[in-house]
Order: C-alpha cells, then structure tokens, then sequence
C-alpha cells in the first residue's frame, strides 16, 4: 500500500511541474448573443469595434480552438487571448464569464487588434512617446509577468485602453484612434462625476508573441505536437 502511494504522489507532483494545458477557443462560442450585444452597445468597444471591425470578424465563431500550458494553479487567471495570425479573439474555455469581464477580455483583445492592423507606424511611435512620459501602473506588472521578447508595447497599449485614463482617451484622440466625439461618450460614461484611475491590482497575464513586422505578413499558425513543443515555442498569440 505504502508503494503504491509513493507511486501516485510522485505521479501527482510530476503533473503539477509539468503544468497543465488550458484550452482556448472563440470568444463568441457559447457567448454570441452576449458579445454581439456588448460590441454594439459599449460605447467604447461599439467605438473601436465599428472603425476597426465594423464586420464583428475579431468575434467570429469559427476558427480553431488552441491549448496553452500553464500551472494549474494560473489557469483561472487566464481570461482570453488574441491571435494575430488568425485577427481573433479567444476565451478560456473553462472559465465562467461575468458580463463585465467579458467587457474587459473583449477590449483589452480587440485594443491588440487595433494595435496591430488599425495603427500606422507612427502611431504606434507616438503612443510609445506619450506612455514614456506618463507611464501606467500596468507597465511595470508587464515587464515582470512576461518574458523576455514579449511585446511589450502592445500590452502597454491593451492595457492602457482597458484601463483608459482621462489623459490615455485624449491621446487616443490626438492619434486619430478615436474621435472627439467618441472620446466625449466614453468619458461621460467612464468617468460620470470626476476622473478617477482604477483601483486594484489588474488581473495576471501571460506572455505572448512577437509583434509582427510593419510590412510583412502575420506568422500562420501551426499545429503544436506536445505539451513541451508548447513550452518551448515562442507563442503566436497575445494571453489575458
């Protein structure tokens, strides 16, 4: 009996080492009506969704599902992903969504999307300049969550657009991200009585994948033959 105990700890402790793999799939499967009514009616995704994805293509049902190894014990911090080779947005599979963390995943996913085919290089350039001057507190959580190489300008700018200060929506609008109009409406909702940053430590992150060349085509995704394939792989997709 003692044998067959030791077996299964060390069985168990092996698994807990070598992680676990969580599933990723479209955003909209099994949430359609949820995410067709949030694009439409968020002032500041009906915002970005309407310039940048006026087809709704980012929250499209088809498209392959993936796997991310993690610890088990990160797996429930890990809310969605978006995929530049695919120009998708992705939910964890096993996680149960509350409408406003729908929201959050949906912005923050769709400001990388934004980043990454709605942005000229100048753009991207001016933002950096203007996050150098009034750096957020996310930046910091970003270099030390995610690994060397990671983009880390475009999680600075999915961040700062989840997370939108009164001073991040002006620039926005200087940078013909969004309009003035759009910026007022944002404003009016985010802000109703004075402007106030979010409070909170924002939730934990993975890394993600490199940014892709201003005039080359994105990386197609390939197949990942084993949990350590993936391990060792530098990943194609942004985690959230």
């Amino acid at each position: 009996m003692q044998g067959l105990l030791k077996k299964l700890l060390c069985a168990l402790i092996a698994l807990v080492l070598s992680g676990c793999a969580t599933t990723y799939v479209p955003i909209s499967w099994g949430q359609g009506d949820t995410v067709k009514k949030l694009s439409k009616e968020d002032v500041f995704l009906a915002a970005l969704f309407n310039r940048y994805d006026p087809d709704r293509s980012t929250v499209r049902v088809s498209g392959p599902s993936f796997d991310e190894v993690m610890m088990p014990s990160e797996v429930k911090f890990h809310l969605g992903a978006y995929r530049p080779d695919m120009k998708l947005i992705y939910r964890n599979l096993f996680q149960q969504y509350s409408e406003g963390q729908l929201r959050s995943v949906m912005l923050h996913e769709l400001a990388h999307h934004v980043w990454y085919t709605g942005m000229t290089a100048q753009q991207r350039e001016d933002w950096r300049q203007y996050l150098a001057k009034n750096p957020t507190p996310m930046q910091s959580m970003v270099r030390a969550t995610y690994k060397q190489g990671s983009d880390y300008d475009s999680e600075d700018f999915a961040f700062a657009v989840e997370f939108a200060r009164p001073n991040d929506l002006e620039q926005l609008t200087i940078l013909k991200v969004i309009t003035p109009e759009e910026r007022d409406r944002i404003m009016k909702e985010k802000f109703p009585k004075s402007p106030e940053p979010p409070k909170g430590p924002p939730l934990v992150h993975t890394a993600e994948g490199p940014r892709p060349a201003d005039d080359k085509d994105l990386p197609q995704a390939t197949p990942l033959k084993s949990a350590k394939d993936q391990k060792d792989r530098t990943h194609q997709h942004e985690i959230y």
